[in-house]
């Protein structure tokens, strides 16, 4: 079996503890203390977004970009949980031990009763609202700087704007990782507060779990850079950039993807290969993927019911 031999990109349990351990202690949580911020811009126009960030793929917040957003001005955890507190969801849905399904109201009371309490923080991740609360989507209008995103070329308006919500408690992590199907990241702030913690796409570290992590916080390549978004800001990441992300505050955030079309070719194999592996390998990549292939399905479903595709037939 093939072992990727890029630590920072293995799905294996005791490759991610152990990059999870390092953001806490040693060389990288120490190069982590002094690394530069993201830059931050305000009032930036969707042109000079374009020349300045994304033809040259730069990270960049655009300071309080989405502040005029129906969603910022009035969303809470509570307003969600009337407004569609019977839709269900999944929530710590990338944990296999902890997963467990719950309405939205069942969620946010979760969350309120677990806020003094010595347990893990709950997450409620990649909530794709579209397709069970559509009405939220009004709230969350189009962003200027998307426009370019080639999904709707492949997929189609309804599909290509299959955007996530990310709910959660203070404290808690989405750990180290690159967003799947090389697409550029833009994730809108809309309540709380999170710290992100970011690397270039050439940043790597051989050897096994117990590598020289000096090594990779010393690294040109690694472009180690922090930044703490807000609500009403939105964070560009260009495709392939590593991320983690620390609530510092009970948080809401939209994650948008787009892709640029210099990455069709790379996108569309990594869509084939990993509906190719879930089809023909489902047992083998379970073993070796078992925090990640229920949350491919509930990608792969979500997909498909966006475009209509109708999962009993084998032709269209």
């Amino acid at each position: 079996m093939h072992t990727e031999p890029n630590i920072l990109r293995r799905h294996d349990l005791d490759s991610l503890t152990a990059v999870e351990r390092a953001f806490h202690a040693g060389p990288l949580a120490e190069a982590l203390e002094s690394a530069p911020s993201v830059e931050r811009r305000s009032g930036l126009t969707a042109e000079e977004f374009e020349s300045e960030y994304r033809h040259r793929m730069r990270p960049v917040v655009l300071e309080d970009h989405v502040a005029d957003w129906p969603s910022v001005k009035t969303w809470s955890f509570d307003h969600l949980a009337e407004r569609c507190g019977s839709v269900r969801v999944v929530v710590d849905s990338y944990n296999t031990k902890a997963a467990r399904e719950a309405t939205l109201a069942e969620f946010v009371r979760m969350l309120h009763d677990h806020r003094d309490a010595d347990t893990a923080p709950i997450y409620l991740q990649e909530w794709y609202y579209q397709t069970t609360a559509p009405e939220l989507a009004a709230d969350m209008p189009e962003m200027d700087i998307a426009q370019y995103d080639f999904r709707r070329n492949l997929y189609g308006e309804t599909a290509s704007t299959n955007h996530q919500l990310w709910l959660g408690q203070k404290g808690g992590v989405t750990r180290l990782h690159q967003d799947s199907y090389s697409v550029d990241v833009m994730h809108a702030q809309i309540v709380g507060e999170k710290l992100w913690y970011v690397m270039g796409p050439e940043a790597e570290l051989h050897g096994t779990t117990e590598a020289d992590w000096q090594k990779l916080s010393d690294a040109p390549g690694t472009r180690l850079m922090r930044c703490v978004i807000k609500p009403g800001d939105v964070l560009y990441l260009p495709a392939n950039w590593y991320h983690r992300i620390e609530l510092l505050t009970d948080s809401i955030g939209l994650g948008r993807k787009c892709l640029d079309e210099s990455n069709l070719q790379t996108h569309m194999r990594q869509r084939m290969t990993e509906l190719l592996s879930l089809l023909l390998n489902q047992d083998e990549v379970r073993r070796t993927h078992p925090e990640l292939v229920d949350v491919v399905l509930m990608r792969a479903r979500s997909l498909a019911t966006r475009m209509n595709i109708d999962l009993s037939r084998l032709r269209p």
